[in-house]
């Protein structure tokens, strides 16, 4: 069957889309509108025309598994010429076009519906350009339309921010021309186009429109403030200023024009390495819950009706939070009242906050609170389908909650740890039946961060999994299945970051340099400034896990140790490697750690090999220092069988440690350097600074071989545990 078909009532062609689930316009699509479009202006017996999406929603924008093809230099269809048919014969036609939105009208959908001559949405629409999260530009006009139909500063924002907009707005600003229910949204849509049809209406056409537009001299400011911000990622995100300048050329030169150059940077943005990497990671993203021999068995996840959290603490407060955003009671318990109050305190702290921000109202924030049960007592947990602890990295702790959660809770209530570093398989080791605890570890703040770390050992049954994975859905979490070791598949990946940070400082660079470098390559902060927002104490207690669990490949500054000694914890002590005033606000601070720094650099008694210092390393020197031990650490987790596959790795790095989503997550950056050039360096490295450094197998054996990292080695010695 077409993707397209056309339904002829009462002198109206009623186009409609039908690609499940979001009738994206793939190419037999494009090619079906295009058809019905040109035969229904040719028709004698259509008045008007009304383009509409079947199951519910319009469409969600251009098929991506095409786009991904362009990325990756694969052939593609070209569609280039999709934007003179939307010009000719869906504005500019005889017989004019109405779009019928319902619920969604996102990028190219958003696109086509411009392009119609009117727009009938449903309350609850959302419309939005959203091609810049995927490092590419609108292609189908939209760059032209936008500005003329919403006004530029408007569109700017929407276009750069990737930010959509609900129908009343849309009605407010003139993207859409009425709102309907959507049992009437064709009728409301088919109406309005035989009103223009018969005159009685005025006909628009989108891409000539002036009346939204600002004069000539506002127009120049607000386009070169718009290019100035551009230009400052123009390096690593060039779609940003490509969107920009198709905007500019188009109220400069003419529409016309405007497409022309839309078309030429769509090209040129579809081939950048950040759009290569941002669809890599929207695929990646996609396929976390996909997990062979437990997601393909016919297994059903169980609905949470029922979280308990161990723990009020800024983490189980988090996670409580979490929960109740997705209407799931919460049973939140504590050791004392000062402790169990405060926790309550901060779940209603978080949406009082969320109030505030104009997210929720405050109707519904008490409702939520109301699925709050505070308790001192276990005994509380005896119904809930799931308990997790979320209490200090203490394993005599831990190990005595699990022993008293496993005679109390039901026998189909899911056990779990909120642990970031601690094997699951030591905390369960009390237990009668160890094989019930699951990791299910959060990153903070909890109701914030997407990503949710699931940690399964050998013996962790199918069914707990599918069961774990189903909360993730339900609180609207991405959630990464990985293995048990220390570190699990984030902490243990990113432990070489700070560590060989340290060891930019000892061999003379300066850490603020440090910290502006790796910001540079898209981090969010540099290792300092998180060290110091985390908190070097607790950097000190997590880094020992991996000093006694990986000491062959550890490098042990005395740098943050001395921080320590000299009560500079970071923000909570008002000073680590900066100093912070009452608002938190970070200055560096080169006074006060100068004598540190000294004498950690004449402790260190590096190079090793008593080769000269480098004297001075450029920003990408920098980065790759710390991170091309982060790529090799992520190879051995991929030898090892840690994670499925390494878009896992790539997702969990992006959405855990703010790795930058237009570098496509940490293997997908290190396959675009290369592994032969990643396995050099760090075999230079390891001679003059250790073990931090030394190449895995896996790495070098890919480099040896030719193959890319997510690809893996031939070596059959290397063998997944999942």
């Amino acid at each position: 069957m077409s993707p397209v078909t056309t339904k002829i009532d009462d002198g109206v062609a009623v186009i409609e889309l039908n690609n499940p689930p979001v009738n994206a316009l793939a190419v037999p699509v494009l090619e079906g509108l295009e058809r019905a479009v040109k035969d229904a202006q040719a028709n004698s017996n259509v008045r008007a025309i009304v383009i509409h999406g079947a199951g519910g929603k319009f469409s969600g924008g251009f098929d991506i598994t095409q786009l991904r093809k362009s990325t990756q230099g694969k052939p593609s269809n070209d569609v280039g010429d999709f934007n003179a048919i939307l010009c000719r014969y869906v504005e500019g036609g005889s017989k004019p076009c109405v779009a019928a939105i319902e619920n969604l009208a996102l990028g190219g959908g958003l696109e086509v519906a411009m392009s119609c001559n009117a727009r009938v949405a449903t309350p609850r629409a959302q419309l939005g350009l959203p091609e810049l999260q995927l490092g590419v530009i609108p292609g189908f006009g939209g760059t032209q339309r936008l500005p003329r139909l919403v006004g530029l500063e408007k569109s700017l924002e929407m276009m750069l921010k990737s930010k959509s907009i609900k129908a009343e707005e849309a009605l407010k600003l003139g993207l859409v021309d009425k709102i309907a229910d959507p049992s009437r949204i064709v009728a409301e849509a088919s109406a309005l186009a035989k009103a223009i049809a018969s005159g009685s209406v005025k006909r628009e056409l989108s891409m000539y429109r002036k009346d939204k537009l600002p004069d000539p001299k506002s127009t120049e400011m607000i386009l070169k403030e718009a290019s100035k911000k551009a230009k400052r990622v123009q390096s690593v995100m060039p779609h940003v200023a490509l969107c920009v300048d198709a905007i500019s050329v188009g109220l400069a030169q003419g529409p016309e024009e405007g497409l022309k150059r839309e078309a030429e940077n769509f090209k040129k943005a579809v081939s950048s390495p950040a759009a290569k990497g941002l669809v890599h990671f929207f695929f990646a993203q996609r396929a976390t819950n996909v997990v062979p021999g437990i997601t393909d068995v016919g297994l059903k996840p169980r609905p949470m009706k029922s979280v308990g959290v161990v723990g009020g603490g800024l983490m189980g407060s988090g996670i409580a939070t979490a929960c109740l955003l997705a209407g799931i009671q919460v049973v939140l318990k504590e050791i004392k009242q000062e402790f169990l109050d405060a926790g309550v305190g901060r779940i209603q702290s978080n949406l009082t906050s969320m109030v505030r921000k104009g997210r929720m109202t405050e109707d519904k924030a008490r409702q939520l609170m109301s699925l709050v049960k505070p308790t001192l007592t276990d005994q509380d947990f005896r119904q809930c389908d799931m308990v997790i602890e979320a209490v200090i990295e203490n394993l005599p702790l831990k190990q005595k909650i699990f022993c008293e959660l496993e005679r109390i809770c039901k026998p189909d209530c899911i056990l779990s740890t909120n642990t970031s570093t601690i094997d699951i398989t030591k905390i369960a080791a009390k237990m009668k039946n160890p094989e019930r605890i699951v990791g299910a570890h959060f990153f903070s703040p909890a109701h914030v961060m997407q990503l949710f770390e699931i940690i399964r050992t050998d013996a962790t049954p199918a069914q707990i999994l599918v069961d774990t994975l189903g909360l993730s859905k339900q609180i609207k979490k991405t959630p990464v299945v990985v293995g048990n070791c220390t570190g699990f598949a984030v902490n243990r990946i990113f432990f070489p970051y700070t560590m060989s940070a340290t060891v930019l400082v000892d061999i003379g660079c300066d850490p603020y340099a440090i910290d502006r470098a790796i910001m540079m390559f898209g981090m969010p902060m540099g290792p300092f400034r998180l060290g110091d927002l985390v908190g070097h104490d607790v950097g000190v207690h997590v880094g020992q896990n991996f000093i006694d669990d990986f000491p062959d490949r550890v490098y042990r500054s005395p740098l943050i140790p001395s921080l320590l000694a000299n009560k500079r914890l970071g923000e909570k002590s008002g000073a680590g490697f900066y100093k912070y005033d009452n608002k938190r606000r970070a200055t560096p601070d080169s006074e006060g750690v100068e004598m540190l720094i000294a004498a950690s650099r004449a402790q260190s008694k590096l190079p090793l090999d008593g080769s000269p210092i480098p004297a001075g390393l450029s920003p990408q020197e920098i980065a790759e220092m710390i991170f091309f031990p982060v790529v090799n650490e992520a190879c051995r987790v991929l030898s090892e069988g840690i994670v499925v596959k390494a878009g896992d790795i790539d997702t969990a790095a992006i959405l855990g440690m703010g790795f930058p989503a237009f570098r496509g997550g940490v293997v997908h950056w290190g396959d675009s350097v290369g592994p032969a050039v990643i396995a050099a360096k760090l075999r230079a490295w390891s001679t003059k600074y250790g073990g931090l450094y030394q190449p895995c197998p896996y790495l070098e054996n890919c480099a040896i071989q030719g193959r890319t990292l997510a690809q893996g080695p031939l070596d059959t010695k290397i063998k997944s545990r999942l």
